[in-house]
């Protein structure tokens, strides 16, 4: 009897915890999307265009792991199933708005950068061909039963 009591108290708990990712999510989303207007703002205001594309990009790539990660929080609240895609997703969003930020951030200076832009493009190759083969086996597997 008392470890029914616990397993539901321990699910009601991990169910409000999901509940605070996703509000914290959807509030980082509304910041972020508040800092991509300011950005767009300055860079009108500025006239160094092409800069203030990048960063604005930047954080558009960043609201992207953001709704990626919001979109995986529902999908677990109403299945109950989490998937790592979500995390290699996210991975690889994150590497691909490094290699667009590394440019605006070494001011014209690649050569500095060389060495991790080469990184990056090759952790790119390597998170995307683990994204290929996991979603390869995802979609061969049947899906699960809902709880």
């Amino acid at each position: 009897m008392q470890e029914h009591w616990f397993e539901s108290t321990m699910e009601t708990a991990n169910r409000l915890l999901h509940v605070f990712i996703a509000l914290a999510l959807l509030v980082a989303s509304l910041l972020l999307i508040w800092q991509f207007i300011a950005d767009v703002i300055h860079t009108l205001a500025s006239g160094n265009v092409a800069r203030g594309f990048l960063k604005a990009l930047g954080n558009l790539f960043i609201l992207w792991v953001l709704s990626s990660l919001i979109s995986a929080e529902v999908r677990y609240m109403r299945t109950g199933r989490f998937t790592v895609i979500v995390f290699i997703e996210a991975a690889l969003i994150t590497l691909l708005r490094q290699l667009i930020i590394i440019p605006v951030e070494s001011n014209g200076h690649l050569e500095q950068a060389a060495w991790t832009y080469g990184l990056i493009v090759a952790a790119v190759i390597a998170v995307g061909l683990t994204y290929y083969l996991v979603q390869r086996t995802q979609e061969e597997k049947p899906p699960l039963e809902p709880k």
